[in-house]
């Protein structure tokens, strides 16, 4: 298919007007018309014609020449817009592969900025946390006094049980003496 384009843009068979011929068509013609005049001169001998139709083949050879030339010069512009085209492209990919690596790099930035806000963060609450509660030399200290509360308390309690004990036994013995003179002052 791009052969059978090229070949009609060569020959320009797309661009011709309808109804005629093709550039290389038209040079043909014109060459046979011109050997077909050679031909006829030679029998007649008047040169005339043949120096008529080689004017003509001349003509068309450098109309055609000049066609070429044009045909050349857009050729080579079209390939130098090419080459710009390929350049800039590759500038342009190259900025955008630039931008890639830039943007994963911002990315990569990013997601180690957020680990680090997490952190602190964290780091925040947990100092939030520590500063609702006392020292630790303020804990062990409260802590001393109370073992020392809760001991002189307990030696209090025995102290308080031991007492309680000899009332209950100086009660006992009070009923019973009390009962001992009841029985006596009974048989009295």
């Amino acid at each position: 298919e791009e052969a059978l384009i090229k070949k009609r843009l060569l020959t320009q068979t797309t661009t011709a007007r309808p109804g005629a011929d093709p550039p290389v068509k038209k040079l043909t013609k014109k060459y046979v018309a011109y050997v077909n005049a050679l031909a006829e001169d030679d029998a007649n001998g008047d040169g005339a014609d043949a120096e008529r139709a080689r004017e003509a083949w001349l003509k068309e050879i450098a109309l055609y020449e000049f066609n070429m030339g044009r045909y050349r010069a857009v050729a080579s512009a079209n390939a130098r817009e090419m080459e710009q085209y390929a350049s800039a492209s590759a500038a342009v990919d190259g900025e955008v592969r630039g931008t890639k690596d830039e943007i994963a790099e911002l990315k990569t930035d990013l997601d180690g900025a957020r680990l680090d806000r997490q952190h602190k963060e964290e780091y925040e609450a947990l100092r939030r946390l520590c500063t609702q509660f006392p020292s630790r030399s303020d804990t062990t200290a409260r802590l001393a006094s109370l073992e020392a509360e809760i001991a002189e308390l307990e030696t209090e309690s025995e102290a308080t049980a031991s007492k309680l004990d000899l009332r209950k036994k100086q009660f006992a013995l009070l009923l019973h003496l009390v009962n001992e003179l009841q029985g006596e002052l009974a048989e009295e």
